[in-house]
């Protein structure tokens, strides 16, 4: 959610207004917040311009506490910590980068699947997961996957064998939204830090 609140910080100032609060009310509505906001602005013509804006701007964010800290001590234990993202290049990058995980996990570790040759390759695509796999000479049963979508990431690493652990995160844009937790057979956690414990399993 902060990305997004970023981005429509970005949009404000792009149209010279303060609209913050209004394209976040949109958006709790489960409006297209944009295109609400031009509609009403009378600027739809600009659109494109807009949502250029909000997909290329430089994003504040932060990492949930502990993060950092739990990273560097999974690598400490020799555990490899990778990333599997979906979404536009561009916009991907500059998240990454605004939380500086490109220094702490590298690139070599990242996987934008935008970038493995389209949108087909976003999740539940297991391409990425196996890309992964065979870039640490790891079997699937000796990898375990974390995410928040109960409804697209969990697909994927449950069929190769991953463990699969679902952070029920309560800030999050899906929190409340997808499949059951019991048909999908997963371990929950509601604190990331609380890897490091499973981590031994």
């Amino acid at each position: 959610k902060e990305y997004i609140r970023s981005g429509y910080k970005a949009v404000s100032d792009y149209l010279d207004g303060a609209y913050e609060d209004k394209l976040w009310g949109y958006f709790e509505a489960g409006k297209s917040a944009i295109d609400e906001l031009l509609r009403e602005l009378g600027r739809e013509d600009e659109r494109e311009k807009v949502l250029d804006c909000y997909r290329s701007h430089k994003p504040v964010l932060h990492l949930y506490g502990g993060v950092e800290e739990l990273i560097k001590r999974l690598k400490c234990r020799d555990v490899r910590v990778g990333i599997i993202t979906d979404g536009r290049p561009e916009g991907q990058k500059n998240k990454i980068s605004a939380l500086g995980l490109d220094k702490i996990i590298g690139y070599e570790n990242i996987i934008i699947t935008d970038e493995l040759g389209g949108i087909q390759f976003r999740k539940p695509c297991d391409i990425a997961f196996r890309i992964m796999a065979a870039r640490w000479r790891l079997n699937a049963a000796d990898m375990g996957y974390v995410g928040d979508n109960l409804s697209k990431d969990f697909r994927a690493p449950k069929q190769l064998g991953m463990k699969s652990i679902w952070f029920r995160n309560e800030d999050g844009v899906y929190f409340g939204a997808g499949e059951s937790i019991n048909q999908l057979s997963v371990r929950k956690i509601t604190d990331i830090p609380e890897l490091f414990g499973l981590s031994e399993d």
